[in-house]
């Protein structure tokens, strides 16, 4: 599954569009990280938010790529946790 992002920026060329996109990921991730800070304040469990999150997230891949491309990117995903793709704090050598 491929997230076409050239639609977005067609007059960037791929190096400003790979920063661009770059500069928006980041900003996602710090306001989910806000969000995410707010609900454990609250007292929500961390494994409802991690849940929710997920389900969030492949539901909308779901409706933009559909079952098989998704179930296809799920796949992968073993390998990704396992090499450390999702571990924070690790130190790249």
């Amino acid at each position: 599954m491929t997230i076409n992002n050239s639609e977005q920026h067609p007059d960037l060329s791929p190096e400003a569009e790979a920063f661009e996109i770059e500069r928006q990921k980041q900003h996602v991730l710090s306001l989910l990280n806000d969000l995410w800070d707010d609900a454990s304040d609250e007292g929500i469990n961390q494994d409802l938010l991690a849940h929710a999150a997920l389900f969030q997230a492949l539901s909308s891949f779901v409706m933009a790529y559909g079952e098989e491309a998704v179930s296809d990117m799920c796949k992968g995903l073993s390998k990704q946790v396992l090499s450390g793709n999702f571990t924070l704090g690790r130190v790249l050598q």
